[in-house]
């Protein structure tokens, strides 16, 4: 009889599901909000009146206020009002009234929706298919004075739990913590990131316990594990675990409520409900069983997380966990158990194959989607999480005797004293030379190869046969020449890409593992402006060097030679016209292979035709709607090619 019996019942289920939902069109439905005849989006135009309720803690950042809200009302270019559904994503400026808005709160304001940035650039982040997954569709920036606070609506259990996150948030800043130290509780506990500051933030980031910071399925678990150990005197009779399994329970879905329904939190909490429900009726339930069931469920209601890149970390992190630490566990035979220090020599390398596996199996999906690795991530795990359990229970237990000031006050220290240490270590890890390799390469196919080689290793712990370690050794290698064969190409390279980048100007060319940007005095001054839109293609291309230069620059080498706003690269050459060039005065036309038209000037492709003779036109973004239009026309007219970048 096979380990896990029930396996292949629920992977048959997923799929019958999956085909039910394509076949019926819900995954569709799921995937695009906007076929809901009442949705807002069918109403959009330049400007409209909304009137909208605010579904989540509004988020300061800078000098706006980030909100989620749902839209209940929205007028249209005729002045009608119609009933409508759909969530939006507003930023409000800071002013008196928008620093004060809470969740619950009604809006009556007048903004121009915009769809958010999609993949405009070269392996660009795609900010609007990432709201899309969550069911938001249009952002809108919304100045102060265009807005009035109509009403509040803020019943229900989740308005209640509102409150009291607000609450224990005001709380945590009574105590004696420092505001930094005040950010990481309000995290561990509300999942609250909103007063953490950047320096906090990349100091854990490149120590590699940034989950830390996430309210995710380690929070749940210390919350568990806590209710676990506050009932340990119980049983293990049917009716006692009745009584354990309830309780934690309980305590796991109100950690849901209070932090908000985090994304992680909510997949955790769904996962331990599976596995607590096992335990209950089964000694030994087959836990890999229930992970395959909480994750059939939760796609069962929402087939979109499958695409959720939390989602994927927690269930690849879980099953690898389930599946390779008791086996590696067992490797080390234990002689003396009930020694102290044999315990504890246990429970530290138990620890350590936790870090270990889990690291492992989430590693191809954080090379494919952040590009960087924590190398320190042992040290840091194996000193810093287990501090968490115990910052999370002070915390608790700081929050539930606020009442008390002598007491509140004693707790409160200890909390400082270990988000103090917390801080400590991680400032101290995040300074070791290379803590974070950054801007990896790594591709889907390497992706692939690297999911590969991980299912090999586990292969191999848990059969321990020769063919397990031959895959791993066979994909080894395929991995180190596909390394070398990338590095050759990029080497090799030699191309460039005009960036949609608003009101700005950037042209990027790339000669082996050398870029040379060609900008607007503006971004040139400070490039790092445009790192959302560049910075993945950097890492793409594999570029080493990056050398930045203003258009009204000259300069030569090897590679590129710019000279009053002529680019000639790998013996093609461009010609940049705006306001100030567009017109000159030449006998004869000049020869490029392309045209590049930015500030919108006021001349026509016949007269560009007329001045230079050219293969490609290149209209940017910086280009009138009006002007780029007339050219667009005027180039098929003439049948010549362009390139709209707008």
């Amino acid at each position: 009889m096979s380990k896990y019996p029930l396996l292949p019942v629920v992977l048959i289920w997923a799929l019958l599901i999956l085909v039910l939902e394509l076949s019926t069109g819900l995954f569709t439905r799921w995937s695009d909000p906007s076929r809901d005849s009442s949705h807002y989006a069918h109403f959009v135009n330049d400007e409209n009146w909304l009137s909208v309720r605010i579904a989540d803690m509004p988020q300061h950042r800078g000098s706006t206020v980030s909100i989620v809200a749902d839209v209940k009302e929205i007028g249209d270019s005729t002045g009608l009002f119609h009933e409508s559904t759909g969530k939006i994503l507003l930023y409000v400026e800071k002013d008196a009234i928008s620093e004060r808005l809470q969740y619950g709160d009604q809006l009556t304001l007048l903004a121009s929706p915009r769809l958010p940035s999609a993949n405009d650039n070269p392996h660009q982040f795609d900010y609007r298919k990432h709201l899309a997954r969550k069911g938001i569709l249009y952002t809108a920036y919304v100045p102060s004075g265009s807005y009035r606070l109509s009403g509040h609506d803020c019943g229900g259990v989740m308005g209640s739990i509102t409150k009291l996150r607000q609450n224990i948030a005001g709380t945590i800043h009574l105590s004696n913590l420092s505001s930094s130290q005040q950010g990481i509780a309000e995290a561990l506990i509300l999942g609250w990131d909103d007063d953490l500051d950047e320096e906090t933030e990349q100091q854990f980031r490149s120590a590699g316990i940034t989950h830390l910071l996430c309210v995710s399925g380690l929070h749940v678990g210390i919350v568990a594990m806590l209710v676990g150990y506050c009932l340990f005197s119980l049983g293990n009779s049917k009716r006692q675990r009745v009584i354990r399994g309830i309780v934690q329970l309980l305590a796991i879905w109100f950690f849901v409520l209070l932090t908000g329904m985090a994304p992680g939190t909510t997949r955790a909490g769904i996962m331990f409900t599976f596995i607590i429900v096992g335990q209950i009726f089964f000694t030994r339930p087959p836990t890999l069983n229930v992970i395959a069931a909480s994750a059939l469920v939760m796609l069962a209601f929402k087939p979109l997380l499958l695409f959720d890149v939390g989602f994927q970390l927690s269930y690849a992190a879980v099953t690898a966990i389930v599946l390779l630490v008791p086996p590696l566990v067992t490797l080390i035979p234990v002689r003396f158990k009930g020694n102290l220090i044999t315990d504890l020599a246990l429970k530290t390398y138990s620890l350590f194959c936790v870090s270990l596996v889990a690291q492992l199996a989430v590693m191809p999906f954080t090379l494919f989607y952040f590009h960087q690795f924590p190398v320190y991530f042992l040290v840091a795990n194996m000193v810093v999480i287990p501090f968490a359990g115990a910052i999370i229970g002070t915390v608790i237990l700081m929050v539930a005797v606020c009442w008390w000031p002598a007491v509140f006050a004693l707790v409160g220290s200890a909390v400082q004293f270990e988000i103090a240490f917390v801080e400590r270590v991680t400032s101290t890890i995040a300074g070791w030379p290379h803590a974070t390799l950054q801007n990896i390469y790594f591709d889907s196919f390497m992706f692939i190869v690297a999911l590969a080689i991980v299912l090999a290793i586990g292969w191999l712990v848990l059969r321990r046969r020769w063919p397990a370690l031959a895959s791993a050794l066979v994909l080894c290698i395929v991995m180190t020449f596909y390394s070398r064969h990338v590095e050759a190409k990029c080497s090799m390279q030699r191309q460039f890409d005009v960036y949609r980048v608003g009101n700005r100007t950037a042209i990027e060319f790339f000669a082996g593992h050398k870029s040379y940007l060609i900008c607007d005095s503006a971004t040139a001054s400070n490039p790092q402006k445009i790192d959302f839109q560049t910075t993945n293609n950097l890492i793409w291309h594999k570029t080493r060097e990056r050398n930045v230069f203003r258009l009204d620059t000259t300069f030569c080498d090897e590679n590129i030679m710019l000279v009053n706003e002529f680019i000639s690269f790998n013996g093609h050459t461009m010609r940049i016209i705006d306001r100030s060039n567009f017109r000159h005065q030449s006998e004869q036309r000049v020869r490029v292979n392309y045209l590049l038209l930015r500030e919108s000037p006021y001349i026509t492709v016949e007269e560009l035709s007329k001045q230079y003779s050219f293969d490609t036109l290149i209209i940017t973004s910086q280009n009138s709607v009006r002007r780029r239009d007339a050219w667009i026309e005027q180039c098929k007219d003439k049948g010549i090619a362009y390139k709209n970048l707008k």
